[in-house]
């Protein structure tokens, strides 16, 4: 019976000590995975806190100052006063950057949510239904996103000149329609997105008397929510970030239509000659316009991930 129970409990032992050494292992290499990100998030984050502490440093503390700044003794927001007390292309009381940021909104939102909602469209249909040439017109479609569109920007401007799309208030134009339409790369990513959603679903729809527009906009819509959150956020940071096309279009047009983009630029060209090296201020602004961002991927964070990191609901 001894012999019977060494014998036995030679081999849990074995096992107890491997899974402690693998126990072990695992908790290590987490430890280790940790760190990194860690000093990963730090190396991210670093560029972050300089201009936030910068921006709080007054100018004359900047130029004593011997070394780096790790936080100013006495903060100052002299560099956030002077966007808007030092205006230069101020109307009607409105600050520049504030007009700037509302031309912004709308020129960017409009058409992303029309965009957004003809790709959801149309990649539905490429994944639903079977049509002629289905499978052609995709791959035309995908071949599309390999088009450098920003090459065709001069060619671009030609043509809407000659439509009367650059002077005056139709400047606007060019920045908003062509994005109200279907895009490639959002079709692209939402088709196998899409694909996963449970026929069955639609299938019932259909049977209980619902149509094609009341499956989409009852059905699809609220199914593809992450997918769709996702898209709008790349979308509103492109559209949030055109400086480019503010540039060719708005740049001789009136201040009342400048972009944010455009509007910090200008204000950042005009004071900076005021006060040289007006290192606070410089951050100030680049604070200001990062600020709608940082909100933006706060409240949607948990759908972009998803709509990244997941498809619909599987058959």
């Amino acid at each position: 019976m001894k012999q019977e129970t060494i014998a036995i409990s030679g081999p849990k032992q074995k096992e107890s000590s491997v899974r402690r050494k693998s126990g072990k292992k695992i908790h290590v290499g987490r430890i280790v995975i940790y760190a990194i990100l860690l000093l990963y998030s730090l190396w991210i984050l670093a560029p972050f806190l300089i201009i936030l502490v910068t921006s709080f440093t007054s100018n004359a503390e900047y130029a004593d100052a011997t070394g780096y700044i790790w936080w100013p003794q006495n903060p100052s927001i002299e560099g956030y006063l002077r966007l808007f007390s030092d205006d230069p292309y101020m109307i009607g009381g409105i600050p520049s950057l504030f007009r700037g940021f509302i031309n912004t909104m709308w020129i960017t939102l409009l058409p992303l949510f029309s965009g957004l909602l003809q790709s959801l469209l149309v990649a539905y249909c490429y994944s639903r239904y079977n049509f002629p040439c289905k499978n052609v017109l995709f791959m035309v479609t995908v071949t599309l996103m390999f088009v450098p569109l920003g090459a065709f920007g001069f060619v671009s401007y030609m043509f809407y000149q000659n439509i009367g799309w650059t002077e005056g208030y139709a400047a606007w134009l060019p920045m908003i329609v062509p994005g109200m339409f279907a895009s490639a790369g959002t079709v692209f990513f939402l088709r196998p997105y899409l694909e996963g959603i449970s026929g069955e679903i639609v299938e019932a729809a259909q049977i209980d008397g619902m149509g094609f527009w009341q499956i989409f906009f009852a059905i699809i819509i609220p199914l593809s929510k992450p997918a769709l959150i996702a898209q709008f956020i790349f979308g509103f940071v492109g559209g949030y970030n055109n400086y480019s096309g503010a540039l060719l279009y708005l740049n001789d047009q009136i201040e009342s239509m400048w972009t944010l983009q455009l509007a910090l630029q200008k204000l950042i060209a005009y004071l900076s000659t005021s006060v040289s090296g007006d290192y606070a201020f410089r951050c100030a602004t680049a604070l200001m316009a990062m600020l709608p961002l940082i909100i933006v991927y706060l409240f949607c964070q948990k759908f972009f991930i998803e709509g990244i990191s997941f498809g619909g609901g599987k058959e």
